[in-house]
């Protein structure tokens, strides 16, 4: 019989993210997955700390991406590949009021960081693009498909991942514990994305 703190229902980026919680408070876990949910493979990954549409910062943007960025450090070192990849994005503005606007929100404190106090010239003929492009920094892009494939690989390395469907039909719940086939823990975990929407609790409590 094995005994973990957890049991983790899929391997999607948000369950990266709670197992990383649990390595760094030292929690035993073991991962069920069978590949049924793609939407993190194929998740684009770009962050951005600028809500385009009306030149508006994202909330706690500052915090956030320090919080991201020391994050996908970590897991680099952790898997040895390369995550995160750092690129501008550029806004294409549609009229000179839209320019204005743009110059107007980079005088603001919370987003002269982000946005760069110059209009970038279209240079590219296949581009319609007259009024030219207002750039935003500290963007970039994760690599979430090789984030899911290594880090697979990682649990793997230390027999902590089952390449299966979780079969409900025998979970068993009792008072004090909860059994999964020969594994017994207090807390199981369903982080399967578009099969429950979100990370989903159940805990035994005394």
């Amino acid at each position: 019989m094995e005994e973990v703190d957890y049991i983790i229902v899929g391997c999607g980026l948000a369950g990266v993210s709670f197992r990383e919680q649990l390595r760094a408070h030292n929690k035993s876990f073991v991962v069920f997955n069978d590949d049924s949910q793609q939407s993190s493979v194929v998740a684009a990954g770009l962050y951005n700390p600028v809500i385009l549409k009306r030149f508006t910062g994202v909330w706690k943007a500052k915090e956030q991406l320090k919080m991201a960025k020391l994050f996908y450090a970590e897991l680099e070192t952790l898997l040895g590949v390369k995550l995160d990849y750092e690129l501008p994005l550029y806004r294409k503005f549609a009229s000179i009021e839209e320019q204005n606007e743009w110059f107007n929100a980079s005088d603001k404190p919370t987003l002269e960081a982000y946005l760069y106090p110059k209009i970038v010239k279209n240079d590219n003929p296949f581009v319609n693009a007259s009024f030219g492009f207002g750039k935003v920094l500290e963007t970039g892009r994760v690599d979430t498909s090789a984030l899911l494939k290594h880090y697979i690989l990682y649990l793997k390395s230390i027999d902590s991942y089952q390449n299966e469907s979780f079969d409900y039909s025998v979970l068993n719940i009792q008072d004090d514990v909860i059994m999964y086939k020969n594994i017994r823990s207090r807390v199981i975990v369903f982080a399967e994305g578009l099969a429950w929407s979100k990370i989903h609790i159940l805990k035994i409590y005394h």
